[in-house]
């Protein structure tokens, strides 16, 4: 029998939890604690030490900083999103997480969900399963922000971090252009010409709460207008042409 809080059994089932075992599940969540975050505060630093988080709702990122301070988005987290599992696996994490709007959390015992993978392997083989997942996930972003064209990076960019505003049920975007630069590699300033692009086509329109979506399936087909580049057959040895071609 589940003894956690009812309210987060949407999240708890939505997640790779749900796969586990009755009792490892109830165990790991009778030890967690629920955190409730404000928009900006860091989740947890980029210390090294291992950590697992379960999203109930709101919006986090994960992201990686250089030595020079700046800082690259490796991963989106929503309700249902467990952040930190590479790190149960290898004892150290070097990614920080972020809300980026308010948003409720449950940490979970690392120690505990690590023992029970070395001594169960249908536990073992669920977190197998979701640090592939991971991973894959994190190979298409890496692919996207690379080959797609500044249109499609931008467009995939607000579909990421966009949230319902409570008070229009409008579908609403909350950072800053240079926000949006910083996250997919370009300046302000092409962000900006983008922007006012998909404004012109009825893609968005600009509100007191932030960058409204307003087309929201029209804003998918440019997010997935990707550009990959692969070698072709034909042309001189090894030459290299942009075509349309999926991730693996």
């Amino acid at each position: 029998m589940e003894t956690y809080p009812r309210a987060w059994r949407p999240a708890v089932e939505a997640s790779f939890l749900g796969r586990l075992p009755e009792k490892t599940r109830a165990e790991l969540l009778e030890q967690a604690h629920e955190v409730s975050v404000r928009p900006k505060a860091v989740i947890y630093h980029e210390s090294g030490k291992a950590h697992l988080v379960l999203v109930l709702n709101g919006l986090v990122r994960v992201y990686r900083t250089s030595s020079f301070g700046r800082e690259v988005n490796i991963r989106y987290a929503r309700a249902g999103d467990v952040m930190g599992l590479p790190s149960v696996v290898a004892g150290t994490s070097p990614a920080a997480a972020q809300a980026i709007v308010a948003t409720r959390v449950v940490t979970m015992s690392v120690p505990l969900l690590r023992a029970r993978a070395q001594r169960d392997s249908v536990v073992g083989w669920a977190v197998a399963e979701e640090v592939a997942r991971s991973l894959f996930r994190v190979q298409e972003r890496l692919a996207h922000n690379v080959f797609a064209p500044i249109r499609a990076r931008v467009a995939r960019f607000l579909l990421d971090v966009a949230v319902e505003d409570r008070a229009s049920g409008r579908i609403v975007v909350t950072t800053s252009h240079s926000d949006v630069a910083a996250a997919i590699g370009t300046v302000r300033e092409v962000v900006a010409r983008t922007l006012r692009t998909f404004r012109a086509e009825g893609l968005t329109e600009n509100s007191s709460a932030g960058i409204v979506l307003t087309d929201i399936e029209a804003m998918l087909r440019v997010a997935d207008s990707d550009e990959a580049v692969e070698m072709t057959a034909s042309g001189p040895a090894g030459m290299l042409s942009l075509a349309r071609a999926p991730y693996c």
